[in-house]
């Protein structure tokens, strides 16, 4: 070829990258003309049908997305917001439509709705994690998971379990007399280690020792992941899947699923070999069907066609009961004993019950712990101050009416904040202080106090969780007494799907004599 031609054709060449180039730059312009016409189209709509609930000012385009940024002033921010516009009012995020609701009569028709049950997409961040467990899964999927599950947590089980108890708390008090010298102890990750060892031997029949590893990377990976989901469901960038792929976040979130499915898979694999060494029991002592826990359940269940559950559901359900039997429980338990190290005449009333209750001894009970009833009041008020799961909500998957022609719009994002109503001023007298006797009053409605949710898609364990905090509590102040960390400690809330302190949770513990 000449050089001529080779020019001619160097500048064809030229001619067809640049050809494709603008052809490609019009189609990539038109698609986002397109789908921005498509979503002002869309949020146009939206806001016309959602004119009835107040709208909280933001900046243009961002809407409210800089204010809701920081899990350490969220609560803050939503509490401050639903005081000003009486319990309902609507925030933006980018083109997205949240209405916050603390208002009890909007809680109350929102919760006990058998239509409105599909969890918001904030919960499919949960997803590679949880694969589509109870918590997170849309109602379809919900119904029939919940309905295997519910046998699980019969008080006859939740009796049983009460012996199993025993173990892990004298490791957790062993581990405390060691720590009680010390000024200032951070028990967070002690508590933590603690309830996911309780809900393995329990719910899972299995042990696996996770007190015996101080640094246990099961409960750093479930810190990673709720960390990271609070942070994409008000961060528009990472809301999308696309954007959030090129994310640090991401790797992070890889990592840490992929060890917690190979603990739960682990889980698994000794509940089926301890199964198979076991010889089944066909009836309890009194002749009828027995009851068996969670992990034995999902092992033995068989559906209509006689076909047993496959390992992949087995898991997704195992992830969500041991990260939402054990994060939950150890964020109550630990701001529980904050609250009592704060109120010594409080403590001192629990132990004072503890020591007539179980007539001195150093064992419970199932009934012991049912008739612990101010220890009772004093686990509600401090997770009436810290729930530990402090707002969730739900999504709409089609136009709905609300009280006589209000319209709620297709795919808006519903928010209960549990926090906010907890602390309604109209429903608790001074709600910033730890009153635990305020329970003793009867005019307290239930859809005013919701550290478990309610309704048909409420805590499935939440009287498994009771149960285990009344124990250890118990144990701890027939051991202890728990003071303020010196110099004292002012935790630094943060709502990262479970209720944290950014600094931990530090305290002083004293042996009793």
């Amino acid at each position: 070829m000449r050089w001529g031609d080779t020019y001619l054709y160097t500048d064809y060449l030229h001619h067809v990258l640049a050809k494709m180039f603008l052809n490609v730059f019009c189609a990539v312009v038109v698609t986002i003309v397109v789908w921005c016409l498509n979503t002002w189209r869309k949020h146009r709509n939206t806001e016309k049908k959602l004119q009835w609930i107040r709208k909280v000012t933001g900046i243009p385009f961002l809407g409210n997305t800089l204010e809701f940024k920081d899990p350490t002033t969220i609560l803050l921010r939503m509490e401050q917001r639903l005081l000003e516009n009486n319990g309902l009012c609507r925030i933006q995020i980018l083109s997205r439509t949240m209405v916050l609701i603390s208002d009890y009569n909007f809680v109350e028709w929102l919760l006990t709705s058998t239509n409105i049950l599909d969890k918001s997409i904030d919960y499919q961040f949960l997803y590679r994690w949880l694969e589509g467990g109870i918590l997170i899964a849309d109602a379809p999927e919900w119904r029939p998971g919940r309905k295997i599950l519910t046998p699980a947590f019969h008080f006859s089980i939740l009796e049983n379990f009460v012996a199993k108890f025993s173990k892990p708390t004298t490791i957790l008090i062993d581990i405390l007399k060691k720590e009680s010298d010390k000024d200032s102890v951070n028990i967070h990750p002690i508590i933590a280690n603690f309830t996911l060892d309780i809900i393995c031997e329990t719910a899972m029949g299995v042990e696996i020792n996770a007190q015996e590893n101080p640094q246990s990377k099961y409960v750093r990976s479930v810190h990673t992941m709720c960390k990271i989901v609070v942070e994409r469901a008000f961060n528009p960038l990472k809301t999308n899947d696309f954007i959030y792929n090129f994310t640090l976040d991401n790797i992070a979130e890889r990592k840490a699923v992929k060890y917690l499915h190979s603990t739960a898979d682990a889980v698994i694999k000794m509940k089926r070999e301890e199964q198979q060494k076991e010889e089944e029991e066909e009836n309890d002592d009194v002749g009828g069907k027995k009851r068996v826990a969670f992990l034995d359940l999902l092992l033995r269940h068989r559906d209509e066609n006689g076909q047993p559950l496959s390992d992949n559901c087995i898991r997704k359900q195992v992830n969500t009961i041991m990260f939402a039997g054990h994060d939950t429980t150890a964020s109550a338990l630990c701001f529980t004993l904050f609250c009592l190290s704060n109120h010594l005449d409080e403590q001192e009333k629990a132990l004072r019950e503890i020591k007539e209750v179980s007539h001195e001894e150093d064992t419970f009970t199932y009934r012991n712990l049912q008739d612990m009833k101010y220890l009772d009041l004093i686990i509600k008020e401090a997770i009436r101050l810290y729930p530990s799961v402090p707002f969730y909500s739900r999504r709409l998957t089609k136009d709905v009416v609300y009280e006589g022609s209000n319209v709620l719009a297709k795919d808006i994002t519903l928010i209960i904040c549990a926090h906010a109503i907890n602390r309604n001023p109209n429903v608790f007298k001074e709600p910033e202080k730890f009153i635990p006797s305020r329970f003793l009053e009867t005019n307290i409605k239930p859809f005013s106090f919701l550290p478990f949710s309610a309704g048909p898609r409420n805590c499935i364990g939440q009287k498994f969780a009771m149960l285990e905090m009344k124990y250890v509590l118990a144990k701890i102040l027939l051991n202890f007494e728990v003071l303020p960390a010196n110099p004292p400690h002012n935790p630094i809330i943060s709502a990262e799907t479970v209720l944290i302190s950014k600094n931990g949770i530090k305290l002083r513990f004293r042996n009793r004599k």
